[in-house]
């Protein structure tokens, strides 16, 4: 059974003291394994689930997805969790600042793309996202995609004159697609993952050139304080192993 948390803080404060929204049905006498993952790697992640708690049917896998940098201040304010996986080495290196993280291992890459509203045909490239007056959303600095965005736009040489187009700094991915999805902005930069077929009445997508060499690398680790190690391990290995691969795959991640 899948329970997803939000990204509010709120939601860390409660779930430390436990009161986090975790209902007794219908995984009811099952061992909970949390697993905090950025929020591109939500349907991948559910796709794992299935399979994981047919091997461990005494576990119930129990997501909280949310931008990596969300993730990560939760682990260093030490709320509960038993798997990290990051959309980034930073917010990764970051939650390993608590003393709480195992060693990580990459497990997929990603690309980035640019993405704009399909009855625009305007935007063909990131030179178009420096257009006095453009709208345009990217999440924010300490949000990995938001990091590699304007590394992007730095290495296609727009990046001062785009970033001055910027009306909105989004907490996560899902956030810019869903600003340029809904006309509120002309332009975004996601993931290429996250532009799925059920959007493609809504949005386009434009390749990113100049920026081929800022490939994004996911990481994940288990919690060295997890009370349950071994499921802990287990799923990682599952993540990083064939199943896991498949599992990206199917969705439009790179392999590691």
């Amino acid at each position: 059974m899948t329970r997803l948390r939000g990204p509010a803080l709120r939601v860390v404060l409660l779930a430390a003291v436990g009161l986090g929204g975790c209902s007794s049905s219908p995984g009811a006498g099952k061992t909970e394994l949390h697993v905090s993952a950025a929020m591109s790697l939500k349907e991948a992640f559910t796709d794992l689930e299935a399979g994981f708690e047919a091997e461990h049917p005494e576990v119930d896998v129990v997501f909280n997805f949310a931008g990596s940098q969300i993730l990560a201040a939760q682990i260093v304010a030490g709320a509960p969790a038993d798997v990290f996986a990051s959309a980034d080495r930073a917010q990764m290196e970051r939650a390993a600042t608590s003393g709480r993280m195992q060693p990580a291992r990459v497990f997929a890459r990603n690309r980035l793309v640019i993405v704009a509203p399909a009855g625009d045909p305007s935007i063909q490239g990131p030179a178009d996202l420096t257009r006095p007056g453009l709208r345009l959303v990217l999440a924010g600095e300490s949000v990995p995609v938001g990091a590699y965005a304007r590394e992007a736009l730095n290495r296609a040489g727009v990046r001062d004159a785009a970033l001055a187009n910027v009306v909105s700094n989004e907490e996560n991915v899902r956030g810019v697609l869903g600003k340029v999805a809904g006309g509120e902005a002309d332009a975004g930069v996601v993931y290429a993952t996250d532009v799925t077929q059920e959007l493609a009445d809504k949005v386009r997508t434009i390749a990113f050139a100049g920026a081929d060499d800022v490939v994004p690398a996911y990481e994940i680790a288990a919690l060295a304080d997890s009370p349950q190690q071994a499921l802990a391990g287990a799923f990682v290995d599952r993540v990083a192993g064939p199943a896991g691969a498949a599992a990206l795959g199917k969705r439009g991640f790179l392999p590691p």
